[in-house]
């Protein structure tokens, strides 16, 4: 059985087309959810849902710190071992990736450390062409395995919502590990957190999104999507 994590912050109606999705993969999964204390009722619906494993601690951690929580229990590397579960590897969604059936079995397929979907804009209706895999990750949907968390370590929570996920390609490059995208479509309906969240919490997102690219500016002395970013991944470190 493949452990999916889904993390949530509101978006409950999304969150259970995306459940939905996992449930009717042709390869059994078991769906494990962290809720970044959600106030639409994600959190009710949680309890009252038969087959879900909630992760959550009561505490919005954001992104990077939830998965780093979530992925320690699953992984068996916290030291919490009744609630740990061993996995040799994990699939980690957004709540608004919406998976085809074959979504999994094909990810599970690679012999990679580390693959992702590829994001599309409507429902992918029929299993593509196997492709050559390609080094640029899509970090909305990715299998990683358990050698991999271990040997790149946790996501930087200094970054609390953005632009950790790059850094920790640029980790895993420089210690040789590779992050790949497979030729695996899901419908990825982009950034609904930010898109319905009230002025508040909008302004609240935004403003932590530029401390974010501040840390990982003051890191890599660039910015993600840059021609200075892609060059970190020809130095050979």
């Amino acid at each position: 059985m493949i452990p999916v994590l889904i993390l949530t912050r509101n978006c409950l109606e999304l969150t259970k087309l995306c459940v939905d999705s996992v449930w009717r993969q042709d390869v059994p999964a078991q769906v494990h959810v962290y809720d970044n204390e959600s106030s639409d009722g994600t959190k009710e619906w949680l309890s009252s849902t038969e087959g879900i494993i909630d992760q959550s601690s009561g505490v919005n951690l954001g992104v990077s710190a939830a998965w780093n929580f979530a992925l320690d229990i699953i992984f068996s590397t916290t030291n919490d071992g009744a609630r740990g579960w061993s996995a040799d590897h994990v699939l980690v969604l957004n709540n608004d990736a919406i998976v085809p059936p074959w979504f999994c079995s094909e990810l599970l397929s690679y012999d990679a450390p580390f693959v992702t979907g590829v994001a599309i804009d409507k429902q992918p209706v029929a299993k593509p062409e196997r492709m050559p895999l390609n080094p640029h990750p899509d970090f909305s949907a990715f299998l990683i395995r358990r050698d991999c968390w271990l040997t790149v370590g946790p996501f930087d929570e200094r970054m609390k919502l953005y632009a950790s996920d790059c850094d920790f390609h640029i980790r895993a490059h420089r210690l040789g590990i590779p992050l790949w995208k497979a030729n695996v479509p899901y419908y990825h309906v982009n950034s609904q957190t930010l898109k319905r969240a009230t002025p508040e919490d909008r302004a609240i997102i935004e403003a932590q999104a530029n401390a974010d690219r501040a840390v990982f500016h003051s890191l890599y002395g660039c910015l993600p999507g840059t021609a200075e970013y892609e060059a970190l991944f020809k130095e050979g470190k």
